[in-house]
Order: structure tokens, then sequence, then C-alpha cells
């Protein structure tokens, strides 16, 4: 009775449209009162969720992404992608997918990832004819290879929570996260055919242009091979490279010379309350799920699996499931705090390797970032197109790309090899 009490509080207070850490903080609040447990409990187990020495590397990586964005970052990296890809059908919409994976192996952002390309490319594709409908369809998604491809602050999240080599977790989307950009690439390439959209640029590109869009992009690019080379060669922890991820920004952007001191004001403020958000959501969820541990709640619902759940696939495909619904309702943080100390112990019952699973939950994650209504990286690819733009007016584009991206999910459920080959070859 408790549990149906919790269920009609908890969605009753997302559909009147409060904010999810509210959420979370009121219904713990409710249980803990209805068990007659004191409500200093609820404050302790607030500063313990974020007590934690490695959640210092999510403000500092959310600091790194402003900064390569603010920095001249973003327009060396799209002038390299449109050279190697601007030529092609839809080359301006296949430049845009293959920036934001650039830079989402930069920044680590979704949102972020978002708004610093599609400042840049949104005017470009709109003055190529492209759709408004069309374009918040690939902007939005393409965001969420910033939460597949490393470095990504929810990976650093998942890694914390649920006991996850945050290492092994960023090797492990790379293919995922290439094989993505891939498919996105010739979807978009196809739909610029088909509909007469951008411009048809018939001049090859010369070797000259090759040579020094990549050598401006090269530093850049950089960065992710001394993010992911420090941690796994032991030289630094998830948190210290993420230090490295700071000082090396700093450094290009001075080089640069296109990061002056309102830019870095504008950044450190940005920074902060992007990271307040997510660390208040944060420490609201560990509350509620130690008010859940309390009331045997995950024990129930991991009798539930053991029971219905014939197969490892089989509770893969549920935990999708699960997902996916939950995903329309609230955002990726609050799903990863509640749901991964629940679901990762009955994953390792199951035989499950936990790289392969935290791939799973990641991708799951990045699809729940796209699906209305409230898909974050969706609602920041309208607003970036037009600020005026509903969700609903990226149909029926938005289907499509939710189809590729359910595809991923269930190519990373059924062959788990593609997320484990490179953390087992590297480990």
């Amino acid at each position: 009775m408790m549990m149906i009490g919790i269920l009609i509080i908890f969605f009753g207070l997302l559909f009147l449209g409060m904010p999810i850490a509210y959420v979370i903080g009121i219904v713990a609040i409710a249980m803990l009162l209805m068990g007659g447990v004191p409500l200093e409990i609820l404050i302790q187990r607030m500063f313990a969720g974020v007590n934690n020495f490695s959640y210092l590397a999510l403000p500092l990586f959310i600091l790194a992404g402003s900064i390569m964005a603010q920095g001249g970052l973003t327009r060396r990296l799209m002038a390299f992608s449109s050279a190697v890809v601007g030529r092609l059908t839809g080359g301006t919409a296949i430049t845009t997918v293959v920036t934001t994976a650039l830079f989402g192996a930069v920044s680590g952002s979704t949102v972020a990832t978002t708004y610093a390309v599609g400042s840049v490319l949104v005017p470009r594709l709109q003055e190529e004819r492209y759709s408004n409908s069309f374009i918040a369809s690939i902007i939005g998604p393409a965001g969420v290879l910033g939460l597949i491809i490393p470095p990504s602050i929810t990976m650093v999240i998942l890694g914390i929570t649920a006991n996850i080599s945050i290492g092994s977790l960023f090797m492990a989307g790379i293919i995922p996260g290439v094989l993505l950009t891939l498919a996105l690439c010739l979807y978009v390439a196809f739909i610029a055919k088909r509909e007469g959209y951008g411009e048809i640029k018939t001049g090859k590109v010369t070797g000259n242009e090759l040579w020094q869009t990549g050598k401006t992009a090269f530093f850049p690019l950089l960065t992710p091979v001394f993010i992911i080379g420090s941690i796994f060669a032991g030289l630094a922890t998830a948190t210290e490279a993420a230090v490295i991820a700071v000082a090396y920004g700093l450094i290009l952007s001075m080089i640069y010379g296109e990061l002056n001191f309102k830019k870095y004001k504008d950044i450190m403020a940005s920074s902060a309350v992007t990271s307040a958000t997510i660390l208040i959501i944060i420490s609201a969820a560990n509350a509620f799920t130690y008010v859940l541990t309390v009331n045997q709640i995950p024990a129930m619902i991991t009798d539930f699996f053991l029971e219905f759940a014939a197969s490892p696939l089989m509770f893969l495909l549920i935990v999708s499931v699960i997902l996916l619904i939950l995903g329309t309702l609230t955002e990726v943080t609050s799903l990863i705090i509640l749901l991964s100390p629940i679901f990762m112990p009955i994953a390792a019952e199951y035989g499950i390797d936990p790289i392969h699973f935290g791939m799973v939950l990641i991708m799951n994650f990045a699809l729940a970032n796209i699906t209305p209504p409230v898909g974050l990286s969706l609602i920041a690819g309208c607003n970036v197109t037009d600020r005026k733009m509903g969700i609903e007016e990226t149909l029926p584009y938005i289907l499509h790309v939710l189809a590729i991206v359910g595809i991923m999910v269930l190519l990373i459920i059924f062959f788990p090899a593609i997320s484990t080959f490179l953390p087992g070859l590297f480990g």
C-alpha cells in the first residue's frame, strides 16, 4: 500500500511540473513520516550522497566543457569536420553530426554539446533551406553523442554510483559512439537527398585544406586522449583527469586568444549553476534510495526479476522498457542515482558483465534524453533552432532518430562485445 502511495505522489508531482530534486525530496520526507523515522536522517543522507571525493570530477568536467565551448575549440572542430565530410550529400548536416561527436569527445556534456555546435551551425543549416523540424531533430539527438563518447559526465555519475570503473566505461563508449555517429550520418544524408536539403558542393577538398584544418583541430582532439590515457596509465584518477582537462582547455583557449575575462566570468557562473543543479539531484536521490532500502523495496524488485525474468537477456530487455517509460517522465541524472544501485546487484545475480550492463544503461539514458516530453537534448535542440519551437514540431524526423538509437540499444544488449571489447583489450 505504501508503494502505491509513493508512486501516486511521485508521478503526481512530476505531472504538475515540479523540479525532480524537489519531487524526490518530498517523497522521501513523506516515506520517513509514514515510517515514523526522524527527519534528521534526511539531511544526513543528503550530505552523505555528495560527500565523495570522486564527485569533484563533475564540476571540473562541466567547467572543462564550458571553457572549450567558449575558447575557440568548437570552430576548429567544425572546420575540420566540414573539410572531411562537408562535400557529401547533406554535407552541412553531416558536418553537424561529426562536429557534435568530436565536441562530445571534448566536453562530455549533452546539452553543452548541443548548444555549442548548434549556435554555430544552425544558422548555416537554415541558410541551406533545411527545415527547422529536421534541424532540431538532428542537433538535439546528436548531442547525446556527448553522453556516449568519452569523456562523459553521465558515465562519471554512473561509475561512482554503481561502483564501475570510470576508465572502463570511457573505453566501452568508443565503439557504440562511433557506430551511432555513422548511423546518424547515413540517415541525414538520406533525408537530405530525398528532401532536396542543402547545397551540393561539387569541388573536391584539397590536400592543403585538409592539412590546415586538421592541424588546427589536432590539439583539441588530443583532449580525450589525455583524459582516457592518464586514467588507464594509472597516472590520474577520473577527478585528476578532469583537472587535466580544465588546465588543457585553459591553455588552448589562451593560445587561441578567444577567452577574455567576461567570458571567463560567464563560464564560471554557468558551470557553478549546472554543477549545483546536478549535485542537488544526487543528494536528494541518495536520501530517497536510503528510504527505499530501509523499506525493503530493492529486495522486492530483485525478487520480482529473479522470478519473472528467465534469462539475463530478458532482464536487460525489461530494464530497457522500464528506463524508456521513466525516461519520458524525468531526467537522466535522477534515474542513474535512483535505479543503478537497485539494478546493478540484480545484474550481478544474472552474471552480467558490469561494463556491459553499464553501457546498456548509458544507451538507454541516451534514448531517454531524446524521448518526449522530458528529453533534455531534444528540448535543447528545439531551443537552439527556434526559441518558440515545440518538440511536437520535430515529427516525423524525431521518430526516425528514436528508432536508430533504439536499434543501437538492442545491438548493445544482444552483442555485448560491442561494449566490452576495448575495456577487455586495454584492461
